[in-house]
């Protein structure tokens, strides 16, 4: 992370360039009251038929949210017509030829919905800067390849592990801050503590057998491999394999999840429909627990 950090440089924009790079298709958000009641149904409708993942749901404009959303971008590349554009909304600003000059990569915060969203809640400014700050550049790290945002199933997965990565940056009061900044977000972005309690499983790909992360922990990833069963999501609260064996990986399936959605972006795999479909329902995962 601190390796992404310098090499990704941070702009501060006003609400008028924030604006211009959230246009409306960006600003359409599930309801809150459509996933409740999406909710109570999905899990009726799961003990009689599993059904398709995040059926019946629909993003739609919500511009309450803009003020909490419109605060922070990632972006991994501007193309000429979107420079010109923040330059002519410059007014002056004195980043305004740092701008023209940058290609690449970048983050932008608002100091202005900053500040807002600080008085609105309470909270430090500071804090705010530092968790919009930290969830742009989770969203930075899992810039690995082609990425299915456009599709809500993405946009909750995406959203939630990226406010996973800010949020485990704090502890203590700060982490209960934090908690509550997110609890005014979109429900696409409420699933970061979900990440924590299962692993997305691919099948028998070897997705990080290559890492020194697997060879670190053998025992757990014999453990994975004897509780592997295709696509899906296991849940941790699952008993363990023999009696007084712990479950392995707890704590650290949040990690998991986070380098496999990059290694699966990297790889291409969204290609495969089956890849799709096991992303689809860890989504809904993530959305039924963060609304428990």
């Amino acid at each position: 992370m601190g390796r992404k950090a310098v090499q990704i440089p941070v702009f501060l924009v006003n609400r008028r360039q924030m604006d211009y790079l959230n246009p409306p298709e960006r600003m359409r958000f599930l309801h809150p009251e459509a996933v409740r009641r999406w909710a109570e149904e999905r899990r009726r409708r799961r003990e009689e038929d599993e059904g398709e993942p995040l059926q019946g749901l629909d993003v739609a404009p919500w511009d309450s949210y803009q003020e909490v959303v419109a605060v922070g971008l990632y972006v991994a590349q501007l193309d000429g017509a979107q420079k010109q554009e923040l330059l002519r909304l410059a007014e002056g600003d004195p980043e305004e030829e740092v701008l023209r000059r940058h290609n690449g990569p970048a983050i932008f915060l608002c100091p202005e919905r900053i500040l807002s969203w600080a008085g609105r809640e309470g909270v430090n400014p500071n804090l705010v800067l530092d968790k919009v700050y930290y969830h742009e550049l989770g969203h930075a790290l899992m810039d690995t390849g082609p990425t299915p945002y456009g599709e809500l199933w993405g946009r909750i997965v995406e959203e939630s592990l990226a406010n996973w990565v800010a949020y485990r940056r704090f502890q203590g009061q700060e982490a209960r801050w934090v908690q509550r900044l997110i609890q005014g977000e979109p429900a696409e972005y409420q699933g970061y503590l979900a990440v924590e309690e299962g692993f997305v499983f691919l099948g028998d790909r070897k997705t990080l057998a290559k890492w020194d992360w697997y060879t670190r922990h053998l025992w757990r990833h014999l453990w994975y491999k004897l509780w592997e069963r295709g696509y899906g999501f296991l849940d941790r609260g699952l008993p363990p394999l023999l009696p007084g064996l712990p479950l392995p990986m707890q704590g650290e399936a949040g990690a998991y999840n986070f380098r496999l959605w990059r290694e699966a972006k990297r790889q291409k795999w969204f290609r495969d429909p089956d890849v799709v479909r096991t992303y689809a329902g860890f989504a809904e995962e993530l959305l039924l627990r963060a609304v428990d």
